[in-house]
């Protein structure tokens, strides 16, 4: 947020569109991701998210990459205090299931 914030100009709008973090404790996507407890803090190393919609061949060529799933507060602070004032939280349902979370967005702006 705070790479986002720097790269605004006073009165920018920061849209963040993201998986929700429900993601954490149930794979409700499908995207064959580790599930762990909402509040974990653990570095994960795994495939891209997207990597399954790859062909074999190309799937096989993408990199582990290291990341960090976090829970909605560690989000909506991050905006918060990296200096945005935020207009808007959305939360959007699951395309493989509407009853639940599958993704969020974000609108704020540098004041």
């Amino acid at each position: 947020m705070d790479v986002m914030y720097s790269l605004l100009r006073p009165g920018g709008r920061m849209i963040c569109s993201d998986f929700h973090p429900f993601q954490k404790i149930a794979d409700i996507l499908e995207f064959q991701q580790p599930v762990t407890s909402y509040f974990s803090t653990d570095i994960i190393k795994g495939e891209m998210a997207h990597a399954r919609f790859y062909p074999e061949e190309i799937r096989r060529q993408i990199p582990l990459c290291e990341y960090r799933k976090y829970t909605i507060s560690e989000i909506i602070n991050a905006v918060i205090e990296s200096g945005f004032t935020l207009k808007r939280f959305d939360e959007h349902p699951a395309w493989t299931d509407p009853g639940l979370p599958g993704e969020f967005t974000v609108i704020a702006i540098k004041e």
